[in-house]
């Protein structure tokens, strides 16, 4: 098995925050990585992981939040997307996309600050790989199910009730009078508002919230 395998199979592992945060630390005893830090806003701003002295000063949600507008790939500390950031020096920060409307990052910091940032960067996406396995483990274990009810529209909600009832689009487009496209635009929405991978995982947390 392949150190990138073994990497993604003990996250297949991981139980407890507690066991998430050793996953991380345990990076920092790998050459050239003095530190490894997954930082995620939802309700509230969670560091796991080594954090440095002074990192959670610095990165609190407004700056977490200029970092994922900003950056779309690994970016060196000192680039000229960071400037605004007072990240730490001889760091790497990985943005991790999200499909929900959280915030997240991992941040890695080198113990040479003589890396080259092009060395550097070209590491970030293997770590970002790993960054978004890391953040799809989080949300499973702080997953708990959405509230439908509550941040879906009017229109939304009965776009999900008629396929709850095994409406296809069309259908429901001839029940509510509006078009197939805006059928399917309204069940996109409640896919990304509830965090549903699928229009099936969508009927199961509108079945669980009536």
């Amino acid at each position: 098995m392949s150190f990138f395998e073994q990497t993604l199979a003990e996250l297949d592992q991981v139980e407890t925050l507690i066991q998430l945060e050793r996953y991380l630390i345990q990076f920092s005893e790998l050459p050239h990585i003095d530190w490894c830090c997954f930082i995620v806003h939802r309700d509230s701003t969670s560091y796991i992981g080594s954090v440095p002295d002074g990192v959670k000063q610095k990165l609190t949600f407004a700056a977490l939040k200029q970092l994922c507008l900003h950056c779309y790939k690994p970016c060196w500390s000192g680039s000229e997307k960071l400037t605004k950031v007072a990240l730490p020096q001889a760091s790497l920060l990985i943005p991790i996309v999200t499909s929900r409307p959280d915030h997240a990052c991992l941040i890695l910091g080198f113990t040479n600050q003589d890396v080259e940032p092009k060395f550097a960067e070209k590491l970030g996406w293997f770590w970002q790989i790993v960054g978004t396995y890391v953040y799809d483990t989080y949300r499973r274990l702080n997953e708990t199910e959405p509230d439908v009810e509550v941040r879906l529209t009017p229109r939304e909600i009965e776009c999900v009730h008629w396929a709850a009832h095994g409406k296809t689009s069309w259908e429901i487009s001839r029940i509510l009078s509006i078009t197939e496209r805006t059928v399917n635009f309204h069940l996109t929405n409640s896919m990304q508002k509830t965090g549903s991978a699928n229009r099936q995982q969508l009927i199961h947390n509108y079945m669980n919230n009536i």
